[in-house]
Parts: C-alpha cells; sequence; structure tokens
C-alpha cells in the first residue's frame, strides 16, 4: 500500500493511503486514510456518488472538492487521476468528474481488509 502527503487546505500536511471500492450502484467509492497511532484510520472520502451514468464507469469518479477543496491538486500532482472536464452540481456544491489512471489502481488498497 503505497502512501501520500495531503497538504489541506490550511497548508497542514498529512500522511495517508487511499483505499478503493464501489457505491452500492457499482461507481468507484475512495477512501483515504491517515496514519494514527500504530494505525491506519478514516480521514476523508475522496468520492461522491451522484448516481450518474457517466460514474457508472470503475475507473471515473465525482471527487468531494466542497469537503477535501485540495483534492484535485492532490491527484494530478500524484499521477493518481485527471479531471475530464465535467462536472456535476448536487446541493450548493459543483463536482468534478476525475479519470483516475493505472497507477491508481496499481497503488492503492483494493479494500479495507488490504490495509489491516
Amino acid at each position: 500500500m503505497r502512501t501520500f502527503d495531503y497538504k489541506d487546505q490550511w497548508g497542514d500536511v498529512t500522511r495517508v493511503s487511499l483505499v478503493r471500492g464501489a457505491y452500492a450502484d457499482g461507481s468507484l467509492a475512495v477512501q483515504v486514510l491517515c496514519e494514527g497511532d500504530g494505525y491506519w484510520e478514516p480521514y476523508a472520502t475522496l468520492t461522491v456518488n451522484l448516481c450518474d451514468a457517466r460514474s457508472q464507469n470503475a475507473s471515473f469518479a465525482y471527487v468531494d472538492t466542497n469537503n477535501m477543496p485540495t483534492a484535485p491538486e492532490f491527484l494530478t500532482r500524484n499521477g493518481l487521476a485527471s479531471f475530464t472536464g465535467l462536472t456535476r452540481p448536487s446541493g450548493f456544491c459543483t463536482y468534478p468528474l476525475y479519470a483516475f489512471t493505472a497507477e491508481f489502481f496499481e497503488t492503492c488498497a483494493n479494500d479495507l481488509e488490504e490495509v489491516r
């Protein structure tokens, strides 16, 4: 499992790891974990499930820029995903659709069991 430095909107850097899974509709779900006291604990959910046909492909997901505003820069800097140019509004937010790379699928844990 690969680790990354995630820099948040306040400039704080946290060592994180990504775990991929799926929402009930089959679309890509990505959980962010951070190092705790000798174990990994939940940090944030990187993606949002908007039940959109475009995101049904398991390599695409809408990124939660509402709760993780620096996530797009994090994903592109680490070669994990690229912006498709598409967005989708939900509530008061507009979420960008990202295409996750082969690098993401090769280096990130497939489920929480791989983290333990």
